[in-house]
This record gives C-alpha cells, structure tokens and sequence, in this order.
C-alpha cells in the first residue's frame, strides 16, 4: 500500500518529524511505499488567493495544488502529523485543506444539499504532539475541536470511513524514555494501521 504522510511543523528537528521518521521506518517495515509531504519544507503557500477561490469547484487548480491532489490520489493511505496549536492545526494545514480538499475533488454537494465524500481512502491516522499532560488536555477539552473539525467535518465528510486519532502528551517537558517510547509507539503504528 502506498501511505502518504502530511507533516507540519516548522522545524526539521522537531519531535514531530522525529515521529515522522519513526512511523516511516514502520510503514516500510510492513511493506508499505511512503510518500511525505513535509509542507514547510516543501515550501508550501497555505494562502488561498482570490483568483484560485473564484475557479474552485468550476476550473482547473493551480498546478501546486494538482500536484498533491495528484500524491493525495495514488495513496491508499494518509497520515497527518501536527502540534495541537491553539486547539487545531498549524495554518499551513488548514490552508493545505483549504486549497488541496477542494470541491468536486475531495467532496461535492448532491441536489438535497447534503454533502458525498469522494476520497476513496480507506483509513487515515492523525498523530498530534500537546505541549500539556494527558490531564490537563482532556479537562481543557484540547481534543474536543479537533475530533469534530478535522476528524469528522474535514476528513470523514471528504470520504474516509476510518479515522484514529493518537495524541503524544507533554512533549516539551517529557523525558527521553518517554520520547523514545513515544517514537516507538509511532513505529509501532506504522507497521500496523494499514495492514490488514
């Protein structure tokens, strides 16, 4: 299976690309092609320009952006990996979901006004990083927005019945034993969230 990995963070030395790295080594362990898409390194331009808004949904993307439409397609697979920010994603991923998952390609509306998901992934991992204890996240509701908004109202309206969610907590005070189980457990995951 081919698994594309979405990372952002601004930093190639960050915990997040550490567990980027991890969870690659178990994917290729279980056999599966690894395609990453280090949005910053990439240089991708999060903004969404008036021009590009006025042809969504009606003519062609701009060519970046078929570009990973056209990544986004040839995986079975997706992995998102982000810091929680201010209880959702980093700007350069809401903005790859604002400009990529666009209309009549991630999801169209139908005559009733409900909306078809058209991504025909099966399965779709989202690891996130918290900068507080597994406490403090669930009494301040941290979880809260981003299962609704990105697992449910972004992803699985766009068509992925599946989605698991794991978060790795207080990652900016945590000691090496816990980073390094934090890194094996990434591993872990990619060896077998996508096999069968």
């Amino acid at each position: 299976m081919r698994v594309m990995v979405v990372l952002a963070h601004p930093k190639r030395d960050s915990f997040n690309a550490a567990l980027c790295r991890s969870l690659a080594e178990g994917l290729g362990e279980a056999g599966h092609s690894v395609d990453v898409a280090d949005l910053y390194a990439e240089g991708f331009d999060p903004r969404l320009g008036p021009e590009e808004l006025d042809a969504m949904g009606s003519g062609p993307p701009a060519p970046v952006v078929a570009a990973y439409q056209q990544r986004l397609l040839q995986a079975q697979g997706l992995v998102f990996i982000f810091p929680v920010w201010w209880f959702g994603p980093p700007a350069v991923l809401k903005g790859f979901v604002d400009r990529v998952l666009q209309e009549n390609f991630a999801f169209r509306f139908r005559g009733t006004g409900a909306v078809e998901g058209l991504l025909r992934h099966e399965k779709a991992l989202v690891i996130n990083t918290a900068g507080v204890s597994a406490s403090l996240y669930k009494v301040f509701g941290f979880g809260k927005p981003m299962a609704k908004v990105f697992n449910k109202w972004t992803l699985q309206v766009c068509g992925i019945r599946k989605v698991r969610h794991v978060v790795f907590y207080d990652v900016v005070k945590t000691d090496d034993a816990t980073r390094a189980r934090y890194l094996a457990e990434a591993r872990r995951l990619g060896r077998e969230v996508f096999s069968p």
